[in-house]
């Protein structure tokens, strides 16, 4: 075997083999450790249905490290990608279809977001009012997501809004 042979050898020992799907959607370049919260938000686990691969601390030649997610025959809606969004803002979204990428786009953060997550404050009426369904506007702050309640209109970091909300940001 020569040098050259035995090196791509090497290198493709090295590579995650990961099975295609036919139809569906992959979220790539997820930050290291928000593949379990996506996961959760959209209830994918408790669905015995769902085909999912997931990548968890992959190689990255932009981040370092990320996640990934592969979920067959499953389109987010744009009201899903603006909740996906929240959780993991440099994400991208590739739709499949026959095992071919159709269609490529980075994540947008939403203006807001409705009945999504749940304010931290203990005080505000959406923990008291049936019909106070919880609302953040979004806003990007020195490089900071911050999320306003319409309600109580206490400013928390996104990080905070997903902690109260059972989900831990390893973002840096």
């Amino acid at each position: 075997m020569s040098d050259k042979q035995q090196q791509e050898n090497e290198i493709s020992k090295e590579k995650l083999l990961v099975e295609a799907i036919s139809n569906g959607t992959v979220i790539d370049h997820i930050a290291p450790g928000m593949a379990m919260n996506i996961l959760r938000l959209f209830n994918f686990l408790g669905n015995k249905n769902n085909h999912i691969t997931v990548g968890f601390n992959l190689r990255s030649g932009t981040q370092g490290a990320k996640d990934i997610i592969k979920i067959a025959d499953v389109t987010f809606s744009p009201n899903q990608t603006q909740q996906l969004a929240i959780l993991a803002p440099n994400a991208t979204i590739n739709l499949i279809s026959n095992y071919k990428v159709v269609d490529k786009y980075p994540l947008r953060l939403p203006a807001e977001t409705i009945g999504a997550f749940d304010c931290p404050n203990s005080n505000c009426i959406t923990h008291v009012e049936k019909g106070a369904t919880p609302r953040f506007k979004i806003v990007v702050e020195d490089n900071e997501i911050l999320m306003r309640c319409h309600y109580c209109e206490r400013v928390f970091n996104r990080e905070i809004v997903l902690e109260y909300n059972g989900m831990k940001s390893l973002e840096d």
